[in-house]
C-alpha cells in the first residue's frame, strides 16, 4: 500500500458479486480520514444461470475476468500499490468457484478472499451499525445478486447472522414477470429462519445496490448521490411502486430488472420485522472489508462519511 504509517495512502478494494463487479479506491490521511477517490460497477452477472453446487458460465467468467483486471488496473493508475478483492454468493455457491478465484488472483494481480455467508453478513453489519446509538438494536438486511444476508445485533455487536438463498439475480431468472411466484419462494425462504422474528420492532437497515437503487429513484435523483442516499428512510408500502418507477431506465441496465426481486425481499423481511421503514446506508460490506484490511496493514480509519 502507498505510503507509510503516518501518510497520506490510496487503497482499493474489489466485491465481486454475483451480478456485479464493484471498485471502492479510497485516500486514506495521515489522521485515519477516509476519502472516496474513485468507484465503479460493471455488471458482468457472475451467478447467471447458476444452481447451487453447479458450475459458473464460461462466459460469465469471462466477463466477470475482464471486469476485474481491468478496474484492478483502474486502481493502480490512480496510485494504489496494494488491491485487495473478495468474491460472495456465486463464488461460494459454484464447484468451481475456489478455481475461478485462484484463476482470477493470478490475472488481476491481487489476493481474492472468498466470503462465507456468515463472513459477509457480519461486514455488512460492521459498516451498516456506524452511527447508530452504540446500544441500539438493529437487523441489517444486505440484499446481493446470488444471496441475501441477515444480521442481527445491538450497536456494534453481532449476535447472529444468516445467509439465504434470496438474491435479486436469483430470484429475477427463476421467476421472471411472476409476483406471485416470487412472493412465495420469499415467504418460504424467509420462514426457514426466526431471526427476523427475534429482531420484531427494532430499526431495520439495508444495504447493497437494490436499496441504494431505491432510495436514489425515491428522492428523485438525476445523479447519484452517496450522501443523500445514506440514512435515507424508504417507506415500505412504496417499494413495490419504486421498482417498477419509470426512471428506473436511467440506472444501469443490470440493476433496474432486478428492483421487483429485491423490493419484494426488503418488503417481505420489514413485515417480517414489524416495521414501515427502511434505512439505507451506503456503507456496505466493501467498505467494512477495506477497513478491515488496512487495520491490519497498522492502519485504524474513520469510513463512518468517506464520500464528503
Amino acid at each position: 500500500m502507498s505510503g507509510a504509517a503516518g501518510e497520506p495512502a490510496i487503497a482499493a478494494v474489489l466485491d465481486v458479486g454475483s451480478n456485479s463487479v464493484l471498485l471502492l479506491t479510497v485516500v486514506v490521511s495521515a489522521s485515519g480520514r477516509l476519502t472516496v477517490r474513485d468507484s465503479a460497477l460493471a455488471t458482468t452477472r457472475l451467478g447467471s444461470g447458476l444452481v447451487d453446487g453447479g458450475a459458473l458460465d464460461p462466459s460469465a467468467c469471462a466477463r466477470t475476468t475482464a471486469a476485474v483486471v481491468t478496474l484492478a488496473g483502474r486502481a493502480r493508475a490512480a496510485g494504489c500499490t496494494q488491491v485487495w478483492a473478495y468474491a460472495t454468493g456465486a463464488a461460494r455457491r459454484a464447484c468451481d468457484g475456489t478455481a475461478f478465484t485462484d484463476a482470477l488472483s493470478v490475472q488481476a494481480q491481487c489476493p481474492v478472499e472468498v466470503l462465507t455467508g456468515e463472513r459477509e453478513a457480519r461486514l455488512a453489519y460492521a459498516a451498516a451499525a456506524l452511527g447508530n446509538a452504540d446500544d441500539a438494536p438493529l437487523l441489517v438486511v444486505d440484499v446481493g445478486g446470488g444471496t441475501t444476508e441477515l444480521t442481527r445485533g445491538r450497536g456494534p455487536t453481532v449476535l447472529e447472522a444468516v445467509s439465504l438463498p434470496l438474491g435479486a439475480l436469483a430470484l429475477t431468472e427463476r421467476h421472471g414477470d411472476d409476483v406471485v411466484g416470487l412472493a412465495t419462494t420469499v415467504e418460504r425462504t424467509l420462514a426457514t429462519t426466526d431471526l427476523p422474528a427475534r429482531a420484531f420492532g427494532t430499526t431495520l437497515i439495508a444495504s447493497g445496490g437494490t436499496a441504494s437503487a431505491l432510495a436514489a429513484l425515491d428522492l428523485g435523483l438525476d445523479a447519484y448521490d452517496p450522501a443523500r442516499i445514506h440514512r435515507h428512510v424508504l417507506d415500505v408500502s412504496r417499494l413495490a411502486a419504486l421498482a417498477i418507477d419509470e426512471r428506473t431506465a436511467a440506472l444501469d441496465p443490470g440493476r433496474a430488472r432486478l428492483l421487483p426481486a429485491g423490493a419484494t425481499v426488503l418488503a417481505h423481511v420489514a413485515a417480517a420485522v414489524g416495521v414501515g421503514g427502511i434505512v439505507v446506508s451506503e456503507l456496505a460490506v466493501r467498505h467494512a472489508y477495506l477497513a478491515e484490511r488496512l487495520a491490519a496493514d497498522g492502519r485504524a480509519v474513520d469510513l463512518r462519511t468517506p464520500w464528503t
